[in-house]
């Protein structure tokens, strides 16, 4: 068994084949095509409150989709399942009937999956010559995000078109379990005594086959699963789920993308020297170990005064005594070494850490206690007075009255008025293919 163990290279074999099919998996996700992008490009760089440009975002979307839905439904049986006609894709609304009139007039023999990127980028054109888009160099971003999605599709049909050589599979599949038909013969223990392969220890279940099996024909598995991704099984990618989320994800975002931002106020660490990010008493306990170099701490120069800095012994040797002099600098370090000792006694005077955070759960139990305390007694109709805690009223910038006496987190965030900038005012274009204002009568710039 060992000798075929070494002319059957079961392991590299295997092992090639799972790579491969991983990797194909992979490129397949990768190409899936999510609209998030495009629609974030559509909404910010195709400006316009009207009807008009509303709709021209919107079909923009719907273009996009119409060109994922019916590459998918050519390669998954999932979509060709939902959507067996064009007919059907008409009446979820992803295209009208007119367009699906123009669409079925497009005599190529091929595919007709560039059309509905053809009407995107057409539509683009327009808005260009309208001054929707501002500068060429908004136009370009949108073109290439359209490209990139329109790329991710055509990989999805070309894995479909050349897929993995069926012997490939056929052939691994078949070794594995030829290998341990007879792994289930070979590796029985022989107890005859005049045989010269009598097994030392009589184990009577063969433990390290039975490993082996399950690695190799887990392995193998792994592979079958990941072999077809457009197919129906619970692992297989959910294209039906990718198209539908495209279209809701896609129409949100450029309907409200552009429209719905906050109004500019001052956050809530405004002022503060010392920013300090809050997390829960549960992970707070977990300790941080922040990016900081191995040799950060160390002070090399710690019993020195000065530390003399010269050029390298084999520039010495050129150099005559004058200008050996001139590039000797001696450095102070006294002032260095001051600060590295401070640093260490602040660090070792800091309070334990697991023991303030304990104080925090006591005093937060208390708090807790006594605030259930304070409503079954309001609940009964007894009158609560309002105390007064000192040593806490420090007031903030802009602190609504009334939480000036609360702890630091329970305050409320200062409020100031919104900064005077108004989004749909006319900007002047910086980028680098316009010169002057933007837009115009017809949105063009003369170069």
């Amino acid at each position: 068994m060992q000798k075929m163990d070494t002319t059957l290279p079961l392991t590299f074999m295997l092992g090639f084949f799972v790579t491969q099919v991983v990797s194909r998996w992979s490129s397949i996700l990768n190409g899936l095509g999510w609209i998030d992008d495009s629609a974030l490009a559509f909404a910010n760089y195709i400006r316009g409150a009207d009807i008009e440009t509303r709709i021209l975002r919107r079909n923009m979307v719907r273009y996009m989709v119409l060109n994922q839905a019916i590459v998918l439904r050519d390669i998954s049986m999932q979509v060709r399942k939902r959507f067996p006609t064009l007919e059907t894709l008409a009446a979820t609304g992803i295209v009208s009937m007119s367009e699906l009139e123009m669409l079925e007039r497009v005599h190529d023999p091929y595919s007709r999956y560039w059309t509905p990127i053809h009407w995107c980028y057409a539509l683009l054109y327009e808005a260009r010559l309208h001054g929707k888009v501002a500068s060429d160099f908004l136009l370009d971003k949108i073109t290439s995000e359209i490209r990139q999605f329109r790329h991710g599709l055509a990989s999805l049909l070309k894995y479909d078109w050349v897929p993995i050589p069926l012997i490939y599979p056929q052939v691994v599949f078949l070794s594995v379990r030829i290998y341990f038909i007879i792994c289930l013969i070979s590796r029985q223990f022989i107890t005859r005594q005049e045989s010269p392969l009598k097994s030392e220890i009589d184990l009577i279940i063969p433990i390290g086959t039975i490993i082996q099996f399950f690695f190799y024909v887990g392995w193998m598995k792994v592979a079958e699963a990941l072999l077809n991704p457009f197919g129906e099984d619970d692992d297989d990618l959910e294209c039906n789920y990718v198209i539908d989320k495209n279209l809701i994800t896609g129409m949100t975002l450029v309907d409200l993308g552009s429209n719905r931002i906050p109004d500019q106020k001052r956050d809530y660490f405004w002022d503060e020297d010392h920013i300090v990010p809050l997390y829960s008493l549960e992970a707070a306990k977990r300790t941080v170990h922040p990016m900081i170099g191995s040799a950060s701490k160390i002070n090399l120069v710690e019993k020195q005064a000065n530390v003399t800095m010269a050029p390298h012994k084999s520039k010495l040797s050129k150099m005559d005594e004058q200008a050996q002099k001139a590039h000797i600098h001696i450095i102070n370090v006294e002032a260095h070494n001051r600060r590295h000792s401070n640093e260490l006694k602040n660090e070792k005077g800091a309070i334990d850490a697991d023991t303030a955070l304990s104080k925090i759960s006591k005093r937060n139990t208390k708090q807790n206690w006594f605030g259930k305390l304070l409503r079954r007694r309001k609940q009964k109709g007894h009158q609560i007075p309002v105390q007064y805690t000192p040593g806490v009223n420090e007031k903030r910038h802009d602190s609504p009255a009334g939480d000036e006496h609360l702890p630091y987190y329970q305050r409320s965030p200062p409020r100031s008025p919104p900064l005077d900038y108004t989004f749909g005012e006319t900007r002047r274009d910086y980028s680098p293919y316009g010169r002057g204002s933007e837009g115009g009568t017809l949105g063009l710039r003369r170069y």
